[in-house]
């Protein structure tokens, strides 16, 4: 009995691990949306500017998709930060390459802005439809307020969609940069027009 009682614990601690000792785990691999320079305004303003934090996104640094309704998560694929932090580096970049503003400020800045580019998004993600195909969401809100007089300068809901047919997280990313490449372009022009 003692016998088979040490046979069943050894059974029990062989299986415990999944992974071979003599395997490694797959290295993480993190990604970041590019930053790509793009055509300066004409329009120069003499006024400061402080991007806020978008509100809506989860704070994890996890790349998330979408399959049968159930939201996951890529294994050992991640993105460089949280995607707040990133989207918010993003639009302070565009904002700076731009030449519109004499300054882009940081939240915690002690210098007084003009104006606060607020944000809000609503989808980041990727939906599969099958195991193969998938298709990649982005949506957010922005709004430009002067913040001396509390006014909405302006309101815009910028939206993107582009179809996969790959399942791979790098192939993803890639594609994500094409659709961040899209809403610089627009976002700049946006910018740009409302404050002529």
């Amino acid at each position: 009995m003692r016998c088979l009682y040490i046979s069943l614990i050894a059974i029990f601690f062989s299986a415990c691990s999944l992974i071979n000792p003599s395997q490694t785990l797959p290295a993480n691999k993190y990604f970041s949306i590019n930053l790509e320079k793009l055509e300066q305004s004409q329009n120069k303003k003499n006024a400061t500017i402080i991007v806020s934090l978008p509100k809506g996104l989860a704070y994890t640094n996890e790349i998330f998709y979408k399959k049968d309704y159930t939201i996951n998560t890529y294994a050992y694929h991640f993105w460089k930060e949280n995607p707040a932090l990133m989207i918010k580096s993003f639009l302070e970049f565009h904002l700076q390459d731009l030449g519109v503003f004499k300054a882009v400020l940081n939240q915690d800045s002690l210098a007084s802005a003009d104006y606060v580019l607020e944000s809000k998004v609503d989808i980041l993600e990727q939906d599969f439809s099958d195991e193969l195909h998938s298709k990649i969401k982005f949506g957010i809100n922005l709004n430009l307020v002067q913040i001396n007089t509390k006014k909405l300068i302006a309101s815009k809901y910028f939206y993107y969609e582009k179809e996969l047919n790959d399942n791979n997280p790098q192939i993803l990313i890639q594609n994500y940069d094409e659709v961040f490449l899209l809403f610089a372009k627009d976002f700049r022009v946006w910018i740009d027009q409302n404050l002529e």
